[in-house]
């Protein structure tokens, strides 16, 4: 492989055919780094809302579910403009279900959770594995599992240790292009549920054939 983006396709078959994930998606940005490649198993059922950025999650999340507030306290809240806050951001809350709005003003009545699909989050490099190391270090604000893949050959020059200590997994691609798991990480306890949520409404939109 003389490219990174030869790598993609390769372990896009691997999720798919060996691991069992089903909905993938490549360039996802999470609002804390780009990963190559990000999927899960299944979000078929699970009660997730493609918001339009992270910071749609995190302004929803601060809004009180047990008393109204005005709206000129949500805009204080958020760095919008007036006009996008309410006919984007806030319509977009009451149309996924998660606000209401009476005379007293907006009141959150559906909370935001995690449910249990496995996220996992791959970032694929021809050489730089230092690089690709310290971008998946970021991943973990999402996803319960974490890989730097790199060409076999280049496993020499890796410090097996440091992916080890940090938990994070490492995908060894042959030169036949089967994909091996050299270092299997253990599940991540110390993600972020508000950056969980925004990912998964993500991998559920792009799941979804266009109209």
């Amino acid at each position: 492989m003389k490219y990174e983006k030869e790598m993609i396709p390769v372990l896009t078959e691997y999720l798919n055919n060996q691991k069992g994930y089903s909905v993938i998606t490549n360039e996802l940005d999470s609002g804390y780094g780009i990963a190559d490649i990000v999927a899960t198993t299944d979000l078929k059922g699970f009660n997730y809302h493609p918001f339009n950025n992270i910071f749609d999650v995190f302004l929803l999340n601060n809004i009180p579910s047990n008393k109204p507030v005005s709206f000129e306290d949500i805009w204080k809240m958020s760095s919008y403009s007036k006009k996008h806050l309410k006919y984007t951001v806030l319509k977009d809350y009451i149309e996924g279900g998660f606000l209401k709005k009476d005379c007293k003003g907006y009141m959150r009545i559906r909370k935001l959770k995690v449910d249990k699909n496995p996220i996992i989050a791959i970032e694929a490099k021809l050489k730089k594995w230092k690089e690709a190391f310290f971008q998946t270090q970021r991943y973990k604000k999402y996803a319960d599992f974490c890989y730097v893949a790199l060409p076999e050959k280049i496993l020499q020059n890796v410090d097996l240790h440091l992916f080890r200590e940090n938990n994070i997994g490492l995908l060894a691609i042959s030169q036949s292009k089967s994909v091996h798991e050299v270092l299997n990480p253990k599940k991540n306890r110390d993600k972020h549920d508000l950056y969980s949520i925004f990912v998964n409404g993500v991998l559920l939109k792009n799941s979804q054939p266009a109209t």
